[in-house]
């Protein structure tokens, strides 16, 4: 993450250089400019700053603050943290993305590095109840609908058990705003849970649900979806993208698949430069893997083999191979998963129209 920093005082701007050095002294954040260049105007600063960095640190008054961040202010879940320091250190206010852009943690941190009063305001965090937009951010997890997660943070505030489920295996203890709403403990449905300062026979009215599956007529169900799926694809050249996406849409959709799960997608390396393809990946902001014949031949697990494919590329089946190879690398890199663990083909080869795909699962859990 890169940050940006600014003070208008000597004070000021000694203060910068001390919360430079705390922020990199973490080796998560880099601060590649401190304060304004010769004649940069303060508007000019904080517009860049907004474009270019995760975290932004104002040393002075906090209306100088608000004044500079108010036309560049966008939405919750895009705009960078923003912090007010007073030019003396004695409080860390932050004013912008607390939860998803992690303002508050930043907030908390630099209080301690430099012996200052954290004044955090945003309510969950006041109150000690959980917060579904920073789990879904600290987890890696994609918000199906903001409006819904809201409420949701809403009805936690009020005292109002959430309904949870997920389909990967859960690490640690549910927090205590949270009640288990699974087939597989029907001894403990709902509010027979007991949870401090809630009714017993509280009705539970929302859900949230983790997993990579999405039933689009669920009512006051938030999904989470982890990027944990990829979509391993083959073709005959020249084909567009809007066949490809017609046909990932249309299989996602089969197997009730939230496109918001989908983290890459992978073929084999002669297909590296097909523009049906690439342009797919910049459409849906995901990367692209691609293996060599070799790679994919020694790819684990059972695969169904065609001759024909095989006389052309000189492997029998690519999309389903290349999923799982690109989830192999993916899951060891991204989910705190074991190694050797391989990852589900939850979709054999599917073809329609000179394209195929196969759709594998990265082993994941979710942490508490």
């Amino acid at each position: 993450m890169q940050a940006a920093i600014i003070g208008f005082t000597d004070n000021g701007k000694k203060l910068a250089g001390l919360v430079k050095e705390k922020l990199e002294a973490t080796g998560r954040c880099a601060c590649p400019k401190l304060g304004r260049d010769e004649g940069e105007s303060l508007t000019e600063w904080t517009r860049q700053a907004f474009s270019q960095a995760g975290l932004i640190i104002f040393i002075g008054a906090a209306g100088i603050a608000v004044r500079a961040i108010a036309p560049f202010v966008c939405d919750k879940f895009t705009d960078p943290a923003v912090l007010v320091l007073d030019e003396q250190g004695n409080y860390v206010i932050p004013l912008l993305s607390g939860h998803v852009g992690g303002g508050n943690a930043w907030a908390i941190y630099l209080a301690k590095a430099i012996q200052a009063v954290p004044v955090v305001t945003t309510a969950t965090d006041l109150y000690g109840k959980f917060a579904v937009d920073v789990f879904a951010v600290g987890q890696g997890l994609v918000l199906s609908d903001r409006v819904l997660a809201k409420a949701i943070s809403a009805a936690i505030l009020r005292g109002e058990p959430i309904g949870f489920s997920c389909e990967a295996p859960v690490v640690g203890t549910l927090p205590k705003d949270l009640v288990w709403n699974r087939k597989e403990e029907p001894e403990k449905p709902g509010c027979d849970t007991p949870i401090p300062g809630v009714q017993k026979d509280c009705p539970v009215r929302y859900q949230i649900s983790v997993g990579i599956h999405k039933d689009r007529k669920a009512r006051d169900t938030l999904f989470l979806s982890p990027k944990a799926v990829v979509l391993g694809i083959g073709c005959k050249k020249g084909k567009t993208l809007a066949e490809i996406e017609a046909f990932a849409q249309k299989v996602l959709e089969e197997e009730g698949i939230a496109w918001e799960s989908i983290c890459c997608l992978a073929s084999v390396d002669r297909k590296a430069n097909e523009a049906g393809i690439l342009e797919f990946c910049r459409k849906q902001t995901i990367p692209f893997h691609t293996f060599m014949v070799e790679q994919l031949k020694h790819a684990p697990g059972d695969y169904t083999d065609s001759g024909f494919v095989e006389g052309i590329v000189g492997i029998g089946n690519v999309c389903e191979r290349a999923a799982v190879l690109a989830a192999i690398e993916l899951q060891r890199s991204v989910w705190d998963t074991k190694k050797e663990q391989i990852p589900r083909l939850i979709r054999q080869k599917t073809a329609e129209n000179g394209i195929t795909i196969a759709l594998a699962e990265l082993a994941w859990n979710i942490r508490f």
